[in-house]
């Protein structure tokens, strides 16, 4: 399977426990690109030394996930935990806001994504990521784009790929290519054949097998035809 153990990562998602909602919504959306998310409340078995457990997690994580509000502002223990990250430069930090709450202290240098009524989505919390973790999140969104159901989804789930085309490995150039050439909805869409696809193949072609780049570009070919003579 594609990307499956190229690349580990986990994260630590801070938050005051009146935001639990919010957190377990984080900790949905990253599983879902493969992102192993620790949330105290939840993952904190009653018997467990749990002060222990917390400043083993900080100490892994790679990704650091604070969700800012007002009662977040509030915890003694969210503000240690943002303290102890603050020790490690290395940690990718990524903060969301609820409440309009805006990063402080370690984090004000940081712009924080905005929580909507939609909560968590993938688009606010994982695709700003991939530059940070490639080899984690180009495979899930690549997969992701290969499942679309219409023209539009086609659309909207290409398009965070295409300024990351320039990362993919040949692996994943050709994954994309294939998916591209087996669902109709993604070389029949108008943006993904104008622009997207076209784009792809300039910056990856020379990484696809020849018949697979020969495939690509005679569906695109043929359906731009098509559609000029309709």
């Amino acid at each position: 399977m594609l990307g499956v153990g190229r690349q580990t990562v986990a994260a630590f998602i801070s938050h005051s426990h009146v935001d639990r909602t919010f957190a377990r919504q984080a900790k949905e959306v990253l599983g879902r690109a493969g992102i192993d998310a620790f949330v105290a409340h939840d993952d904190l078995r009653t018997s467990e030394e749990w002060q222990r457990r917390i400043r083993e997690e900080l100490r892994r994580c790679q990704l650091f996930v604070p969700l800012l509000s007002k009662s977040f502002l509030r915890s003694r223990w969210t503000l240690q935990e943002v303290g102890f990250i603050a020790s490690r430069p290395k940690v990718k930090i990524a903060p969301l806001s609820i409440d309009e709450t805006t990063p402080f202290g370690f984090l004000s240098h940081l712009q924080s994504g905005r929580i909507s009524s939609d909560g968590v989505t993938p688009k606010l919390l994982v695709e700003p990521l991939a530059r940070d973790f490639p080899r984690k999140i180009l495979p899930y969104l690549i997969r992701v784009a290969g499942e679309a159901g219409s023209f539009r989804s086609a659309e909207a789930k290409m398009r965070p790929l295409v300024p990351l085309f320039d990362l993919f490995t040949t692996e994943e150039a050709q994954a994309l290519a294939e998916a591209a050439i087996r669902n109709g909805q993604i070389w029949s869409a108008r943006e993904c054949q104008d622009e997207f696809l076209p784009e792809f193949i300039r910056v990856q072609g020379s990484n696809l097998n020849n018949e697979t780049l020969r495939a690509l570009q005679h569906q695109i070919e043929k359906d731009t035809w098509y559609r000029a003579s309709t």
